[in-house]
């Protein structure tokens, strides 16, 4: 079997003004992604998607389409280490991090749905297998546009789902000097960091006492804001922190361990490549490790990032902001692995994850758990009539 090309898929979906959401970083006025697709000289083929954090997409697809399908042309698919490796380091001088590697990843999840295929498994039973069986938390909680957005209502609605772990932002505070909101176009979300207190407290007395809480700061906050709230938020019983400072920060994160041991700290989705990850699973500060499958390398990244986290005791939780094909990348790799930490289930609407797909992903009846398919592959059947509908073609 041989490649006989990569296609890329630009898709878009824009909000109206009342769905339109914010977080401490900034505001997502449309739902954007890459998909990729590795075509072969048979009637097989997979596909993958590219993270790139709202950067345009047209980028992205011209650096697949220009550099990584020559390169690829011809080539045995199920080599897929020596494909990475050959794609990492003839890119070494100008990857590493960035869009670069995000397009590397895209296909390397492209090329492990095809090998799926090939051998009629399913990913997550490909690499090992653990259990179908992912537990998930309610992800959301954003700064909403209109005044109808009441969060009290909505996350009561995640309670009455069954879901028993939630997630919401927290950063976003005009009253702080340096926020990085204050440098946003559209900073009309915002709110002041009290403000931002009463938020935690409202979910932490909608949930209940017994569940657990995840607060996200986007890398928004400094350990100054962190030590002037500190008693507050351990009042509030936080389970998980995740990103309150950019990850260069570590003497930042070394204090905040030390200062608030009782909860576990969480991160980072935007860093990339095991190499980097390696540095963090080292670290004594954190916990739990969240790299996105589409950002940090693909499975090939992904597998070795959790098989060290795994030799220190710590657990990953796969990051999922992206279409169906990203998040079920990030079920079939947390159901593959033994130290998963709740994946992130997104709440918010997004129908590049709900519509293009022929059968919707399966949960438990509470809500704990998803479930991976069995399928070949990622496990997934694409509705392509739905995947042109939102095709961006210019």
């Amino acid at each position: 079997m041989k490649i006989t090309g990569i296609k890329t898929y630009r898709l878009k979906y824009q909000y109206d003004n009342d769905l339109v959401f914010s977080d401490a970083m900034g505001t997502n006025p449309a739902r954007q992604a890459l998909l990729v697709k590795i075509e072969t000289n048979t009637d097989l083929y997979g596909i993958g998607e590219a993270w790139s954090y709202g950067s345009p997409t047209n980028i992205q697809s011209a650096i697949i389409k220009q550099q990584f399908e020559p390169m690829l042309l011809n080539e045995d698919p199920t080599n897929i280490e020596q494909l990475y490796q050959k794609m990492y380091w003839r890119t070494i001088a100008h990857g590493r991090r960035g869009l670069i590697l995000g397009a590397i990843s895209g296909i390397d999840i492209a090329l492990w749905d095809l090998l799926g295929k090939i051998c009629h498994m399913p990913l997550y039973k490909l690499l090992g297998g653990h259990s179908n069986k992912v537990a998930s938390y309610a992800s959301g909680g954003f700064y909403f546009h209109t005044a109808k957005y009441n969060m009290a209502d909505t996350i009561k609605s995640w309670v009455k789902k069954g879901y028993k772990t939630f997630k919401i932002k927290i950063g976003r505070d005009n009253d702080v000097d340096g926020n990085p909101c204050l440098y946003s176009a559209d900073q009309s979300d915002s709110v002041t960091l009290a403000e931002d207190i009463t938020r935690i407290a409202l979910l932490r007395k909608t949930v209940g006492k017994n569940s657990r809480i995840i607060v996200d700061c986007n890398s928004a906050w400094t350990p100054e804001i962190f030590n002037h709230v500190l008693a507050e938020l351990k009042d509030l019983k936080l389970s998980c922190i995740e990103e309150p400072y950019p990850f260069e920060n570590t003497a930042g994160y070394q204090k905040l361990h030390e200062a608030f041991p009782e909860i576990s700290i969480m991160g980072f989705e935007g860093e990339q490549n095991i190499f980097n990850f390696s540095k963090l699973v080292n670290s004594y500060y954190l916990d739990i490790l969240e790299p996105d499958i589409g950002w940090c390398g693909g499975f090939t990244a992904t597998k070795k990032i959790a098989a060290e986290a795994e030799t220190h005791y710590k657990r990953i939780s796969m990051h999922s902001f992206g279409s169906a094909v990203h998040f079920a990348a990030s079920l079939q790799m947390a159901a593959a692995i033994p130290n998963a930490f709740p994946v992130e289930d997104e709440v918010n609407y997004n129908p590049l994850r709900t519509d293009i797909l022929k059968e919707p992903f399966t949960k438990d009846q509470n809500m704990n758990y998803v479930l991976a398919s069995d399928k070949p592959g990622l496990g997934i059947e694409l509705n392509w009539d739905k995947v042109k509908q939102f095709e961006v073609r210019s």
